[in-house]
């Protein structure tokens, strides 16, 4: 058959392989695109090094290796609080923070009472409350539990004016959990209270400057293995109850000590533990929220390596774990294409 009739016979051969070409060319661009998207982003973290620090370095690895030539720079500032602001005012993309700051950001309590910032929203989560990377421990030096006879919260409040208590600083919303639980259970007569950074917390234990400890931090962290080098503790303990009441002022979770997860533990008890999340503007693009979530998502494997701790207590399903906060958009169609 010549060309001429097949062409007669069948005129679409010609609009097909039209159409196969301009299908083909537009996959090419969007391809291409896609290779040469880049990101040069800022993430408000807290101060140098330490687990935050880590967290930065895991996403900004995970952003380069999905869209090469990307970076993400990891910006310190004083927390959570300030981070809700900046990422507030687009004075920086991203922030982290926990989800009692968040949480106080967005319902306008604390310093922004009155003024809730309404514009944020959650991409995914960096960790989740039972990963216990910030978790509230109350230790009491076990020589001076022994002299005044201290195992639980009541006895503390009968002898708390004998004690020099530690929480940390004013402002850091780490310090408000345990004044909370200390005002639950009635206990506001200690001899004194010392605000102090959390550097600062095992040379005033290792010292004797202070007989309690009141704060969230790693689990089994470096500084209480250093304190235990010079001294014995006891550990104070909430009951679930007493937990789930100081966990809901905070929009944070309760967790728990296994009496074999400590040596100086005789049962398990119960606790608070606070997670943290990585938010953005509400007028990001659901484009971008969607590739930066998706990249998370993607090259999970690459974050968790950069931290053992991660690696070891982060299950791939706290990304999408919810917060007060409600996820972006584009977050949330990233997350329900991995369904």
């Amino acid at each position: 058959m010549g060309r001429g009739l097949e062409r007669i016979i069948n005129p679409t051969i010609k609009g097909n392989f039209m159409i196969r070409y301009f299908v083909f060319g537009l996959t090419l661009l969007f391809s291409s695109q896609a290779y040469s998207q880049t990101y040069n982003l800022t993430l408000a973290g807290a101060s140098p090094g330490g687990l935050w620090s880590s967290i930065g370095l895991g996403i900004d690895r995970v952003i380069a290796k999905e869209y090469p030539g990307s970076t993400v720079t990891y910006q310190t500032s004083s927390g959570g609080l300030a981070n809700a602001k900046n990422v507030s005012d687009k004075k920086v993309q991203l922030g982290i923070a926990a989800d009692m700051e968040l949480a106080a950001a967005y319902n306008g309590t604390g310093i922004f009472a009155g003024k809730p910032l309404k514009d944020l929203r959650v991409l995914f989560r960096t960790y989740s409350p039972s990963a216990r990377f910030q978790v509230h421990y109350f230790l009491i030096n076990k020589k001076v539990a022994d002299q005044y006879s201290i195992r639980t919260f009541s006895d503390l409040k009968k002898n708390a004016n004998n004690l020099t208590a530690v929480v940390n600083r004013a402002g850091n919303m780490d310090a408000d959990i345990s004044l909370a639980v200390y005002k639950m259970y009635g206990i506001d007569n200690f001899k004194n209270i010392i605000r102090a950074g959390g550097q600062e917390f095992t040379p005033l234990m290792k010292d004797r400057r202070v007989d309690i400890l009141a704060t969230g931090i790693s689990f089994n962290d470096k500084r209480i293995r250093e304190m235990q080098q010079s001294m014995d503790f006891v550990q104070l303990g909430m009951s679930e109850n007493e937990a789930n009441q100081i966990a809901s002022l905070f929009s944070a979770d309760t967790c728990q000590f296994k009496k074999n997860e400590h040596s100086w533990l005789k049962s398990d008890i119960w606790t608070v533990c606070v997670g943290t999340v990585v938010f953005a503007h509400k007028d990001m693009t659901n484009r971008d929220a969607y590739n930066i979530t998706k990249a998370m998502m993607k090259n999970i494997k690459v974050y968790k390596n950069i931290h053992p701790a991660l690696k070891k207590a982060f299950k791939d399903s706290d990304l999408s774990q919810s917060s007060v906060v409600s996820f972006h958009s584009g977050s949330i169609r990233a997350f329900a294409g991995s369904k």
